[in-house]
């Protein structure tokens, strides 16, 4: 099956931190990285601001929400993020087509 997204997913287990003026900063796990956006996952069930500023690597990043449901949230960049390097692709079977 062909990927629809735009950019390759990487996976990943980087913990990072979701600052919204007002609020208490929200924690939280990356699970998959692209150069677009990213799946959060929570602690707990989490209702997240239509925008706001995420912290990993040391950088700020500020995204928008995609979608969201219980304890996971999609989220798209608002300047896609540069260097992120695609998964390798997994070896096909011998006897699948393409």
């Amino acid at each position: 099956m062909a990927e629809p997204r735009r950019a390759p997913r990487v996976a990943s287990k980087q913990h990072c931190m979701i600052r919204v003026p007002g609020r208490q900063d929200i924690t939280c796990t990356l699970r998959n990285l692209s150069s677009t956006g990213a799946m959060l996952n929570f602690a707990h069930p989490t209702i997240l601001p239509r925008a706001f500023s995420l912290y990993f690597n040391g950088a700020e990043q500020r995204a928008n929400v995609v979608w969201q449901s219980g304890r996971l949230a999609g989220i798209r960049f608002q300047t896609p993020l540069k260097g992120v390097v695609a998964a390798p692709r997994k070896k096909k079977w011998p006897w699948s087509r393409g």
